[in-house]
């Protein structure tokens, strides 16, 4: 009976697990529907709600593009009201301060306008001047306006572009015997040939300045000419200075030349620069006869006046060839009389001796100080010519000045061309008398204390 009632508990224990079993089952199916149902109805309310956000989106920015365009007029408005409000705050004062600020900002761009057209036509004048006749440059610069000017820019670029390339046009030149040929004119960059017509002149040309019309500079080079004109492959001496090489070369002038442009100021110029230099060579040859006496001499004749030997004594000096010989001599002379006589001898002769040396040396200094004067003297006249000559041409041709500064130049180099040597003349030759009357003086003295010296013992 008891075993029966075990058996029939683990039926009933069996039955109720295979019952919790079924039933856990049955609630695990229920709970996955149930969570499939809320998945599809939150994933139906995401879609739902992310259409609305799209929209929501969309309806954003369509509103911020009003909001922004609104804001921005709204703040243009902003800014002329308040211009206007600053305006009708601003003073009478004010008004003309800032009215006078803008008419000198439109005054400072009219003259930079004006500044700008200026130099361009200038370029134009120039650039004209680098034409040779035949040459077709394309513009005719018209009126002053910047835009009008600003053609003459472009012709120069395209004219630019054309000879850097090589060109040839039709022109005329004047040969190296001054006739007036027709041809054509090869040019490259600034270097330019000509061939005229006929084939007789050929050479390299120049253009003077102001001029369109060419002249043949050097025909030496015929041949590589009509090859350049005839497209053949050649060899051509090239001045890239545009003919200022040549030209300075010409430019170098000879002493001659110098004279004929000086004028007529030279004249007195040389006639005393020749004056001091004849001077000069006979001062120099009379100080030069002039030999200082040996060591021994004075003792000998002081020893001669001693012993009362006087003619030796006067012998003596009259055989120096110097002037102390001539002073002394004089001196010995009177030394009976005391030593007083022989000094007024000796201060008479020294007289005599220094008139001598100094005779004609300020002839040579009045020439050193007179040569630059005249000099500047010739300067001023020159510029005087060279004022009128501005004052009837301008000053756009430079040729037309070079004769009165020729002149104002060269009488200045001549003027000190004549001086500086006279100054340094006179000055050697100033100091060799000078030494040679101080020897005189102190031998000449030498001789009056040595007298005084007898008187003294006697």
């Amino acid at each position: 009976m008891k075993n029966l009632r075990n058996s029939n508990v683990q039926r009933l224990a069996t039955v109720v697990g295979c019952a919790a079993v079924l039933l856990s089952c049955l609630l695990t199916e229920m709970a996955v529907a149930q969570e499939g149902k809320v998945a599809a109805q939150v994933r139906h309310d995401l879609e739902v709600s992310q259409k609305r956000l799209a929209e929501q989106r969309g309806k954003h920015v369509h509103e911020r593009v009003k909001l922004s365009s609104r804001l921005t007029q709204t703040q243009a408005q902003l800014i002329e009201l308040r211009r206007r409000v600053r305006l009708a705050r601003m003073s009478g004062f004010d008004r003309k301060q800032e009215i006078r600020e803008l008419e000198q900002r439109s005054a400072a761009q009219s003259n930079e306008v004006a500044y700008l057209a200026s130099q361009l036509h200038t370029y134009w004048v120039k650039f004209t001047t680098h034409l040779v006749q035949g040459e077709k440059s394309g513009v005719m610069v018209k009126g002053k306006e910047l835009s009008e000017q600003m053609r003459a820019l472009e012709a120069g670029l395209s004219r630019l572009e054309n000879v850097v390339g090589g060109a040839v046009v039709a022109a005329e030149a004047v040969d190296a015997t001054g006739r007036l040929r027709s041809g054509k004119i090869a040019m490259v960059g600034p270097a330019m040939w000509f061939q005229s017509s006929d084939g007789e002149a050929a050479g390299a040309v120049n253009l003077s300045k102001g001029s369109h019309l060419a002249t043949v500079v050097d025909g030496g080079n015929a041949d590589a000419v009509a090859a350049l004109m005839g497209g053949t492959e050649t060899t051509m001496p090239l001045d890239l200075t545009g003919g200022k090489a040549r030209a300075l070369a010409a430019l170098q002038s000879s002493p001659l030349d110098l004279v004929r442009k000086g004028g007529v100021w030279l004249l007195p110029i040389f006639v005393i620069g020749i004056v001091a230099l004849i001077i000069a060579v006979l001062k120099f040859i009379q100080l030069s006869k002039i030999r200082n006496p040996q060591s021994g001499w004075l003792s000998g004749v002081l020893a001669d006046l001693r012993s009362g030997d006087v003619e030796s004594a006067i012998a003596k000096s009259e055989a120096l060839q110097h002037p102390v010989g001539e002073v002394v001599a004089h001196a010995i002379t009177g030394a009976e009389s005391g030593a007083d006589v022989v000094e007024e001898i000796v201060y008479e002769r020294m007289i005599d001796v220094q008139s001598r040396l100094k005779k004609w040396l300020p002839i040579i200094a009045v020439t050193a100080a007179i040569a630059p004067l005249l000099g500047l003297l010739g300067t001023v006249s020159g510029m005087i010519n060279t004022f009128n000559v501005i004052t009837v041409a301008g000053t756009g041709d430079a040729q037309s000045l070079a004769g009165g500064i020729s002149e104002a130049l060269i009488t200045t180099m001549f003027g000190l061309i004549v001086a500086i040597p006279a100054l340094v003349i006179h000055a050697v030759l100033s100091r060799r008398s000078q030494g040679i009357i101080q020897m005189t003086e102190k031998l000449a003295l030498s001789i009056v204390n040595s007298i005084r010296k007898q008187e003294k013992k006697s």
